[in-house]
């Protein structure tokens, strides 16, 4: 089980890149950057000039905000600079994402990402010189790529209802998974489901790989690590509300706790909000705790995901990010366990 960091896009790009230098020399095999609030691929594009080692990629692209086109060209460009190192990860967003933010009709989702994932494999494949003629329900693409890709990347797609975990078991690498994803409903709901679809589709389910975020908290302090965990599973409620997240938290048991944070978090009552978070929702949901107890959570997931994706809700203080990411650097193996 290999094991990552995911930015979000709140640091700046230079902390980003010490926090990213930082976790390569520590162990850490990936680094992702989330896309709501900075651009993933410039942030990347950093990342990979300050490293050599680590895999790379946007976790995940809005793929209403970006044609397959332009999204083709970007990742070759990448794949070019980074030196193979490239994993895409390509999503629909939502409703919220894609009609209040971007003013983008938020239509045909299932479609959509079929024939977006189909057309990024097509430019891969298509010798450099040769016309790509796809006319698709939603997509449509007469074109000839002047550069492809030096080695082909991988494709994971954002999804987790039962229609879209149908998709990308049919035309994906892999499942990027979000956040509030436990051991129990992985192997009981979601990897049996991919599993019957994967198969109906003519595909061997153990060549598609499995990824999940993990909100991290690792320090001494347990009430810390727990409050600092409590506030990152609010911040799923607000200022970006997601079906995605309450969806999940409510299929694994925790619908009345979602109902309240539906009405706290979003009214600015956070401080209610995390007192509403009780101590099995931290631990079902999140890496939280001293080094050993995040170790042991993280164990839980080996053989159910192939990377876990740790996203530090620990605060940066006045003391800086170096602080906020101490505990960070055992988990990736620097001493001693090795997650790989």
């Amino acid at each position: 089980m290999r094991l990552a960091l995911l930015f979000t896009g709140a640091d700046s790009l230079r902390d980003t890149v010490a926090i990213g230098t930082a976790a390569e020399a520590a162990g850490f095999d990936s680094l992702y950057m989330v896309e709501a609030y900075r651009s993933a691929w410039v942030a990347l594009t950093a990342l990979a000039a300050a490293t050599s080692r680590v895999t790379l990629g946007p976790y995940v692209l809005n793929a209403y905000a970006r044609s397959p086109m332009l999204t083709a060209m970007t990742a070759a460009d990448f794949q070019e600079f980074s030196q193979g190192r490239l994993h895409l990860g390509i999503g629909g967003g939502n409703r919220i994402i894609n009609e209040d933010w971007q003013g983008i009709p938020h239509t045909r989702v299932l479609t959509k990402m079929r024939e977006y994932v189909d057309l990024l494999r097509t430019v891969q494949r298509t010798p450099t010189g040769e016309t790509i003629k796809f006319e698709g329900e939603v997509h449509r693409m007469h074109w000839t790529p002047r550069i492809t890709p030096t080695v082909p990347y991988p494709i994971s797609l954002a999804a987790i209802f039962p229609k879209m975990l149908a998709i990308a078991a049919r035309v994906a690498d892999g499942i990027a998974g979000g956040a509030t994803l436990s051991p129990e409903f992985l192997s009981e709901v979601l990897r049996p489901t991919v599993a019957a679809h994967a198969i109906a589709a003519g595909r061997d389910p153990g060549r598609i790989e499995w990824r999940a975020v993990m909100f991290a908290a690792v320090s001494d302090d347990r009430e810390a690590a727990y409050r600092g965990a409590r506030a990152g599973l609010c911040a799923l409620f607000a200022p970006l509300p997601h079906p995605y997240y309450e969806y999940t938290m409510t299929e694994q048991g925790f619908g009345n706790v979602v109902e309240r944070l539906r009405k706290l978090v979003p009214a600015g009552q956070l401080d209610a909000a995390i007192d509403a978070i009780p101590d099995a929702m931290v631990e079902r949901f999140t890496i939280a705790g001293n080094l050993a107890e995040c170790r042991t959570r993280l164990a839980a997931y080996e053989g159910l995901l192939d990377e876990i994706l740790l996203s530090n809700v620990m605060p940066i203080g006045s003391a800086g990010w170096e602080a906020a990411y101490e505990g960070f650097w055992g988990l990736a193996g620097s001493q001693g366990v090795r997650f790989r």
